[in-house]
């Protein structure tokens, strides 16, 4: 089964959650989320106004999905997305670019200002419970490991070991 999806620019990695499978895209390709069954596949919904990511993937917990939405350099949102529809449950606006990573019921949000944001993933509101600056100048990815984690800048690649959380 081959599906072709118009994507242009970067875009988020796939994700499969059971029988379905989420894309999303920048650059005026949005997100869409399909149904695979055997050698068939169904769109569910699709557009631009819900996740369009631009170089972050989202991550899904419970239903839900948690990204930036938008392009960088036109200001990204930090969004919650309800799944099965595509609904937009809470926006964080002007929360700049960065990236979500999903460890033990928590959102770890690495902004690219350096701040990593810790709140419980939670659909009903964006609620930190913990924040640090761990680095000064542009972060633009975490990549995150069993025991530790690595943060990609613009120029330089930081590893951190320790003991990560399980996710």
């Amino acid at each position: 089964m081959e599906i072709a999806i118009r994507c242009v620019g970067e875009r988020g990695d796939t994700l499969v959650i059971g029988n379905q499978v989420f894309v999303s895209a920048s650059y005026g390709t949005g997100a869409a989320l399909l149904e695979i069954n055997d050698s068939q596949y169904r769109k569910i919904w699709a557009n631009d106004d819900s996740m369009s990511n631009h170089y972050s993937t989202c991550v899904y917990r419970d239903g839900f999905l948690y990204g930036f939405h938008g392009r960088q350099e036109e200001g990204q949102a930090l969004r919650c997305v309800e799944l099965k529809t595509g609904r937009v449950m809470w926006t964080m606006d002007g929360y700049g670019a960065g990236t979500v990573t999903m460890a033990g019921g928590h959102l770890l949000v690495l902004r690219e200002n350096g701040e990593l944001v810790m709140a419980s993933a939670n659909s009903k509101a964006f609620k930190p419970v913990a924040q640090a600056r761990i680095q000064n100048g542009v972060v633009a990815r975490i990549l995150p490991l069993r025991m530790g984690y690595y943060l990609r800048g613009t120029k330089k690649l930081w590893w951190r070991f320790g003991s990560a959380v399980n996710p």
